[in-house]
């Protein structure tokens, strides 16, 4: 069952005392949901049921609705972001954020008023760091499955010239890639990046001599023939996915091909990586 509200309930007969009882949990005064407690979405479907006129959901609230990779500690942060147009009241409510938007642009996601994958990106500029927003914006443009354009983050950020934020926008909207697969390559390549060393190729596709198709890896530097692929817990415990690693790595390295395999554990301390690969990149050109 959905949420409702308690006045609705009230109507149809429901006692106040069955109202006030545990059960029904309240994501927000006049509101109630009954079953255990409830996600986002269906916080954010009480919240409407509360407040009617023109709202959207905004900032790291409508990040979350539309999926896209955010810290932890940022995800942990249970109450609801809300805007309303410039000139309008900020929302004022228990649990929650209240906004006000000069560029009022939304959408409808689910049902749901939401900010424009565009300017939920601005918005986000003032909460989180530069390699947070990269993934974000990795995410959002990504060639699998794009929610906006990298032009179209160019011209949002052109139009916000002065806003909370827009400094840490402009350095991450030069660093945001469309090939990106993952916040944990583009962690690996902000890295690589931040050191100096040149920026790889995302997703490249190896081919054997006569033109057959053989590998689609993580990064490469085609021309040291380099290439870097990031381990996660996937290719760990999956004994098919370690398998047809093991045999991929061994047909690209018969082509010439230098593997490095990166985990986690480099990304937490890069320098004995940089360290190597920077040695690689050099032993190879000559």
């Amino acid at each position: 069952m959905g949420p409702f509200r308690t006045r609705d309930a009230v109507e149809r007969g429901v006692s106040a005392g069955r109202l006030r009882a545990k059960d029904p949990q309240t994501p927000i005064r006049g509101v109630r949901v009954a079953g255990e407690e409830p996600g986002l979405e269906t916080r954010c479907r009480a919240f409407l049921l509360h407040r009617q006129e023109q709202v959207a959901f905004s900032h790291v609230t409508a990040a979350q609705l539309l999926g896209a990779p955010l810290p932890a500690a940022v995800r942990e942060d249970c109450r609801l972001h809300v805007s309303v147009p410039a000139g309008g009241r900020a929302v004022q409510a228990a649990s929650v954020v209240g906004h006000t938007l000069t560029a009022w642009t939304t959408m409808s996601f689910r049902g749901l008023p939401l900010t424009t994958p565009e300017q939920t990106w601005l918005d986000l500029a003032a909460v989180l760091g530069r390699d947070a927003l990269v993934a974000v914006g990795d995410w959002l443009v990504s060639y699998r499955h794009p929610m906006t354009t990298p032009e179209a983050l160019a011209d949002i950020v052109r139009s916000a010239a002065g806003r909370r934020g827009i400094a840490t926008a402009r350095a991450a909207l030069s660093l945001v890639r469309t090939r990106s697969e993952s916040p944990a390559e583009t962690r690996l390549r902000l890295i690589l990046l931040d050191a100096g060393l040149p920026e790889p190729w995302l997703n490249y596709l190896v081919h054997r001599p006569d033109g057959s198709f053989l590998a689609r890896v993580d990064m490469a530097y085609p021309t040291e023939r380099l290439i870097l692929e990031y381990e996660g817990d996937g290719h760990r415990v999956d004994k098919k996915i370690w398998f047809r690693d093991i045999h991929r790595r061994e047909h690209l390295e018969d082509l010439g091909w230098r593997v490095i395999r990166v985990t986690a554990a480099d990304l937490r301390t890069p320098t004995p990586l940089l360290t190597r690969l920077s040695r690689l990149l050099a032993a190879r050109r000559d």
